[in-house]
């Protein structure tokens, strides 16, 4: 005996079975991503900071923004994996040009760093400031009357931007020691300098950590797989 089903059941069961498939799709799908929330603490940086031969420093604070565990499989199966991370920093450099001015300048930054799981990782840091420079030896003002007075703490206010990369090594990956040591290049750029724009580069040494409870912020973790 033949029993007609009516149009109205048979579309149903399409689209039962479309969504049971629809359902099972990202269990097969070759990207697996997961996300939380996690507490962080910030980190303080201390760095000597060489402009040229000139001497001089750097102190800084990163706030933490998100970290994602980066996990790519090659075709020959081989695993690649590393953790990404950003950060919002605070800065203030100062270095010492014997016979020509003290440079100080206070810059806030975007750093995206890399990190294998060995601990060595490269960073990039854009940054943008005010620069503030005191002329080295005394200086000394006449006015329209010919008075001459002596200036004290004489210089001028620039703009500032800076362009950094390093590289580094965290002892946190390896040995659970929230300590860094880096090494980073950056080119600073002030204006206006005479209509211009003064260019310097500046090298750091320094170290960085990561005092436990300090300045906890909250942070998106994220696991990816490819």
């Amino acid at each position: 005996m033949l029993v007609k089903t009516s149009g109205c059941v048979i579309f149903r069961r399409q689209i039962l079975v479309l969504s049971f498939f629809l359902a099972l799709f990202p269990a097969f799908s070759q990207n697996a991503d997961t996300a939380s929330t996690i507490f962080s603490s910030s980190t303080l940086m201390l760095a000597y900071n060489s402009s040229m031969i000139y001497p001089g420093l750097r102190f800084g604070i990163g706030f933490p923004v998100s970290t994602t565990h980066m996990i790519r499989y090659t075709k020959s199966g081989e695993k690649n994996d590393y953790y990404k991370n950003r950060f919002i920093t605070a800065n203030l450099g100062w270095y010492h040009q014997q016979g020509f001015h003290d440079n100080l300048y206070l810059t806030a930054g975007w750093t995206m760093r890399r990190t294998k799981p060995s601990g060595f990782f490269t960073d990039f840091s854009p940054e943008t400031g005010i620069s503030r420079t005191f002329l080295g030896g005394t200086t000394y003002k006449v006015d329209n009357n010919g008075n001459v007075n002596i200036e004290k703490n004489f210089g001028y206010y620039y703009a500032l931007l800076s362009l950094g990369g390093g590289i580094g090594y965290d002892f946190e990956q390896t040995r659970h020691l929230p300590l860094i040591v880096f090494s980073k290049l950056n080119l600073l750029m002030m204006f206006p300098y005479n209509s211009t724009i003064y260019v310097r580069t500046a090298i750091e040494f320094g170290v960085a950590f990561k005092p436990a409870h300090f300045l906890m912020i909250k942070v998106k973790s994220k696991n990816r797989s490819r």
